[in-house]
């Protein structure tokens, strides 16, 4: 397997168990290759050792030769109840919608993705709450990159490289380096939300991301059915409203039957935000050259590479106490903006309410709601793990994107 392992006292089981993960392994590094002209990988770039499905967490405790503690091992939701050890409608709502942000941009955005609608977009509502109690999203959040597929992660599938000509963030993504077959679905399904949780953190400040995919020398064997399925479902329902444009670079006869497989699931919404191009010289109408990636004929030579998280990082998560009283400061912050959005609701509905009398509920409310903003964020310091973004230094004190040229 390895010329530097010493099987001498190796059990023939575990052995023989390796063996097949190192097979697994290499399948996995010649179908890299299949179908690429232009753009292949070395093999060291697209090499999945024998530890198939290994999270970060498993790759730091076997590098270390012992288990390492990135975070607590036991994961408690906000809002649980100890007698039920479940969590209801309302427990699961304000902990999506506050995540470091005024509870009514969440709100805001399914009203716009059901056309202002408010039938329908409490229909969407509820059943993206749903969702994401059945899939426990806040414990995904909370793991993060730590219990996400290690390989995902130092391959990156997808990185945030600049702006687009509108300022958003653009997310550029090497479709010709996906390979969820390789993995588990599950692995990569884990990989996909722990991203897309992280990606609505740092850039909420801009409220939507611009997203790039290039799709030069990919094959069918980095779009399976079931994969692209669930990336349109997250993007139409679980993070709508949360891309700009989604820029598709396509220089394949393959695409069309791509394009096929994914039309049926499209809504207008999402289609329509959906811009083909064929070469590098159109992407350059949407962005800017010196924020164009190098490898597409750009001056944009950032890059951010994926960090080990350390042990410590995540020390307050170890801090009980701590979080005790965070929670109880963010709830209390959440009923005070429940109390103060009856009493607006009141107001509207009063066939006697004055414009100032109106005016100033809205500006209590909207203080409240920073102040739950606040109380979130203090909170989440307890209750999540660190990404890649704060390790490298690509965020402010507030956890939202700061890119070199930001900085500079």
């Amino acid at each position: 397997l390895d010329a530097t392992d010493n099987f001498e006292n190796e059990d023939p089981a575990a052995l023989t168990l390796r063996a097949w993960q190192f097979t697994k392994g290499e399948s996995s590094i010649k179908r890299f290759g299949l179908g690429s002209k232009r753009a292949k990988l070395s093999r060291e770039e697209l090499a999945l050792d024998r530890h198939v499905n290994e999270t970060t967490q498993q790759y730091v405790d076997r590098i270390n030769s012992r288990k390492v503690a990135l975070m607590p091992d036991n994961f408690f939701p906000s809002f649980a109840h100890p007698s039920t050890d479940t969590r209801n409608f309302r427990d699961i709502f304000w902990a999506t919608v506050s995540i470091k942000q005024h509870p009514d941009y969440w709100v805001h955005r399914y009203m716009r993705s059901a056309g202002w609608d408010v039938d329908r977009a409490f229909g969407m509502i509820k059943g993206i709450i749903e969702w994401r109690a059945t899939e426990a999203i806040d414990k995904i959040i909370c793991e993060g990159e730590i219990h996400s597929g290690h390989d995902e992660l130092r391959l990156c599938l997808s990185q945030l490289v600049g702006r687009d000509r509108l300022g958003y963030p653009l997310m550029f993504v090497r479709v010709r380096h996906i390979m969820p077959r390789a993995n588990e679905g599950f692995v990569f399904k884990r990989y996909l939300l722990s991203q897309f949780e992280s990606l609505q953190l740092v850039t909420r400040r801009f409220g939507r991301i611009t997203m790039l995919y290039d799709f030069t020398g990919f094959t069918m064997d980095n779009t399976p059915f079931t994969m692209v399925q669930f990336m349109v479902f997250l993007g139409r329902k679980v993070y709508a409203e949360s891309s700009s444009v989604l820029i598709l670079l396509v220089d394949s006869w393959l695409f069309t039957n791509f394009w096929n497989l994914i039309r049926p699931f499209l809504d207008a919404n999402l289609s329509a935000r959906i811009i083909f191009v064929k070469d590098v010289s159109e992407v350059r109408q949407f962005i800017d050259e010196d924020q164009l990636p190098k490898e597409l004929g750009g001056k944009n030579t950032f890059a951010a590479p994926f960090k080990l998280p350390e042990e410590g990082e995540n020390a307050k998560m170890f801090d009980l106490d701590g979080r005790k009283a965070a929670e109880t400061e963010w709830r209390g912050r959440i009923a005070d903006f429940e109390s103060i959005t009856k009493k607006w609701c009141d107001c509207l509905a009063s066939a006697s309410r004055s414009t100032e009398e109106l005016n100033k509920i809205a500006a209590q409310r909207d203080e409240i709601g920073r102040e739950v903003e606040r109380a979130e964020l203090a909170l989440n310091k307890f209750t999540r793990s660190r990404n890649n973004f704060e390790r490298l230094g690509l965020v402010d004190a507030e956890g939202c994107l700061l890119l070199p040229s930001d900085q500079q």
